[in-house]
């Protein structure tokens, strides 16, 4: 297990880091922190800074913005500040480097490796000074008189999400992929169950299937979303018709999305970070 996971699921937290994003377009900005928002429900989590007066304890640079490459070294990364680029073509400018279409999983791996090796360094730091750092030796000059932002805070609520899909196979895809977000996850096998369960217990989000035995995804959808009790729960359709006028249909019973079959693993986390309260912040 990853050190940085270790340590928080031995006390049962969510370790937090301030990830400052230098660079990228406010569309690109939104979709990265809607979608770093999902990390509080990992054990490692990252969040945006709240003030100017916040220190980042990484960064994350469009490595396709010459600009953004200009402002990172005037961030002044360092081993216990680091930095992680990202961008359509590689760099070189001494930091992790991820390829762009953005691989989510990739990508947070890649931010947990870095931060893990960073408090490595900060440990070494604090023994090298007397025994004790004393919070101020080795610290940029912009950042000498901010106070470290607490490591660790509680775990969020887990959130109730329904999977209805009449295979086994998508059934434990979902288990598989939605697991290390921690949510309440339950499955329905049909439509009927589906609608029973929605009326029984809130949920934020529901994935269903269109084609299964008895009443369809469509009429499933149709009837959570004509439901005052209900309408306000985002369906998104589990797919692998494309074509416009299943579409049409689909928007027609009000589904919220669509995922096409099989399932990509960052569509899926792009369309849970746009419809989870706790994504949505």
């Amino acid at each position: 297990m990853n050190p940085l996971k270790q340590v928080a699921v031995m006390q049962n937290t969510n370790q937090r880091f301030l990830l400052e994003m230098i660079g990228f377009s406010g569309a690109e900005k939104n979709m990265l922190s809607s979608t770093f928002r999902l990390t509080s429900r990992r054990e490692i989590s990252y969040t945006e800074p709240t003030s100017d007066d916040q220190r980042a304890d990484i960064y994350l640079v469009n490595a396709d913005d010459a600009e953004a490459l200009k402002s990172m070294q005037e961030h002044q990364p360092n081993k216990h500040s680091p930095a992680v680029v990202l961008g359509r073509q590689p760099v070189d400018v001494g930091w992790p480097f991820v390829k762009k279409p953005i691989q989510w999983m990739r990508l947070f791996e890649q931010l947990d490796e870095v931060m893990h090796n960073a408090l490595l360094e900060r440990s070494q730091r604090e023994k090298n000074v007397d025994g004790m750092w004393d919070g101020q030796t080795f610290r940029r000059q912009m950042d000498k008189k901010v106070a470290d932002t607490p490591v660790f805070v509680p775990p969020p609520l887990r959130e109730p999400v329904l999977v209805v899909d009449d295979s086994a196979t998508v059934r434990a895809f979902m288990r598989m992929k939605l697991a290390p977000f921690h949510f309440d996850v339950d499955y329905a096998e049909n439509g009927e169950q589906a609608i029973d369960m929605a009326q029984a217990k809130a949920y934020t989000c529901i994935f269903l299937d269109i084609m299964m035995p008895g009443i369809d995804g469509y009429e499933v959808c149709k009837r959570i979303k004509g439901n005052e009790a209900t309408k306000k729960t985002a369906v998104v359709m589990l797919t692998s018709k494309s074509g416009m006028f299943d579409k049409f249909r689909g928007n027609w019973s009000g589904c919220d999305a669509y995922l096409g079959k099989p399932v990509a693993e960052n569509d899926l986390l792009a369309t849970i970070a746009k419809f989870l309260p706790s994504a949505r912040g």
